[in-house]
């Protein structure tokens, strides 16, 4: 399986963002509401963001996956569980 830089470097774009796979994209379309209306799951969170970066916010993308490095990464994650 391919990761996010080989795409990036076959495709020779910018990344506005990754969408992780979640079981709530499956379940917000069967019930006919968009994936992003559920703020709390992961793919909902990765919608908004991609939004807020297509506006002009700088928001740092997040790749499912990988784990925050250093003590700053440590720390939010405790306070994410």
């Amino acid at each position: 399986m391919m990761d996010v830089e080989d795409i990036l470097d076959l495709l020779s774009i910018d990344l506005i963002g990754v969408v992780p796979e979640d079981e709530n994209i499956i379940t917000q379309t069967n019930k006919g509401e968009p994936a992003v209306s559920n703020k709390k799951a992961p793919s909902g969170k990765a919608y908004i963001e991609i939004a807020r970066r297509i506006l002009g916010e700088n928001v740092e993308v997040t790749i499912p996956g990988r784990k925050q490095d250093g003590l700053w990464g440590k720390i939010k994650s405790v306070f994410k569980k």
